[in-house]
């Protein structure tokens, strides 16, 4: 489970670890170490219990595949705030794990039809753009603006209307874009830290240093298509990770027709290959034609695999994937003590309380909640002093 070794044969007969590391796994069960006092990385903590070979081997590989990452970086009580809990409680993670597995999971709210079996992943049938594209035929047309860069946020200025309503002076925002200055009297940021911060800097400097300081990564998406009968050496399971210590430019690859029904024909698959993270950014700079070079050739040293793709999209993203580092928590308890001054702001995102998409969709939720709640707050407050 993650990085703990809760079944004593596969652990036992792995080829992954050495034998001192196995060992050291036994030891950690009978003879745990004390719980770490303050926060710490990740790597650490799993160095701690299970020693260096367990951090290079699984824990960094994990975690370059999920969050681009570091593990000697990322804040454990950020990114991991289960473990901390079980070692707290427990002391040995081994132990606290065996125990979680004897507790009865929770009765689900909506049981699955009998005979369904449930897919160890799941995503929208017709791709994420559903998501974005059914949230959008709910709105009114005229009220989006696509691709319109947002130029300044300000409060704004002294209004004799709000004076006699006595509503407070800085009440809504001003946001200018392309087409103007307009007036809201809610903002919700759902960008990167770093563009938050460029635009709250002139309103809030300590909030702006807050969020310039969240650490990001940058990452690179290289699919390629081929012919099923290509792929037929492919060993069992859903793609695999490569740690670090391997010295090569993957982080890992996803085997995307294995992965999720009805993605691709049926003899037809796709191999979705992770480039860059962290120490990893002067990829971004390489050629489609070198990047593809470079993925044929580990594929080629990785898997055998030595077909032609039918075709090879690439992608890249700067500076998009946040980094929970250590003190992440104390840092997010500044930024939401500060934007509670701030009467009619939200943020909304990656960057806060977790990376995955559900996690998005809970910050997204919470900030227009937090908006909705602060216009009930105010205009109550101007009716009873009318």
């Amino acid at each position: 489970m993650f990085m703990v070794p809760t079944r004593l044969l596969p652990t036992a007969f792995t080829r992954l670890f050495s034998w001192s590391t196995k060992l050291r796994m036994a030891r950690e069960y009978l003879f745990p170490p004390e719980p770490a006092i303050q926060d710490e990385s990740v790597a650490e903590m799993t160095r701690r219990h299970f020693g260096q070979e367990t951090v290079d081997r699984l824990v960094s590989p994990l975690l370059s595949g999920v969050y681009g990452g570091d593990a000697s970086q990322l804040s454990v009580r950020a990114v991991l705030p289960r473990m901390v809990t079980m070692e707290q409680q427990h002391r040995s993670l081994s132990r606290a794990m065996l125990a979680a597995r004897k507790t009865p999971a929770p009765t689900p709210a909506t049981p699955r039809t009998p005979g369904a079996p449930r897919s160890l992943f799941t995503t929208l049938r017709g791709g994420m753009r559903l998501m974005t594209d059914g949230i959008a035929a709910q709105l009114q047309p005229g009220s989006m603006h696509l691709s319109s860069q947002v130029h300044s946020l300000a409060r704004p200025a002294h209004d004799l209307r709000r004076e006699r309503l006595h509503i407070p002076q800085d009440a809504g925002w001003l946001v200018e874009t392309a087409f103007g200055q307009e007036h809201f009297d809610g903002v919700i940021l759902a960008l990167s830290a770093w563009a938050s911060a460029s635009l709250l800097r002139p309103i809030s400097a300590p909030l702006a240093e807050a969020l310039a300081g969240v650490p990001y990564s940058s990452s690179i998406t290289v699919t390629m298509g081929f012919n099923r009968a290509d792929l037929a050496g492919l060993p069992p399971g859903f793609g695999f990770l490569v740690p670090v210590k391997e010295g090569r430019s993957m982080l890992a690859c996803t085997f995307v027709h294995a992965k999720f029904a009805g993605r691709t024909p049926p003899d037809k698959g796709v191999l979705r290959c992770f480039l860059g993270g962290s120490g990893n950014e002067h990829l971004l700079d390489e050629t489609d034609a070198r990047l593809t070079d470079i993925v044929l050739k580990e594929l080629s040293e990785i898997l055998g695999l030595t077909a032609t793709p039918n075709f090879v999209r690439i992608s890249r993203s700067r500076h998009a994937m946040a980094q929970y580092g250590v003190g992440h928590l104390e840092r997010m308890q500044i930024v939401r003590e500060t934007v509670a001054t701030l009467p009619g702001l939200a943020l909304a995102g990656n960057a806060y309380q977790g990376i995955g998409v559900p996690d998005c969709i809970r910050t997204g939720q919470e900030a227009a909640e937090s908006i909705l709640r602060s216009l009930q707050q105010e205009v109550p407050a101007a009716a009873a002093t009318a």
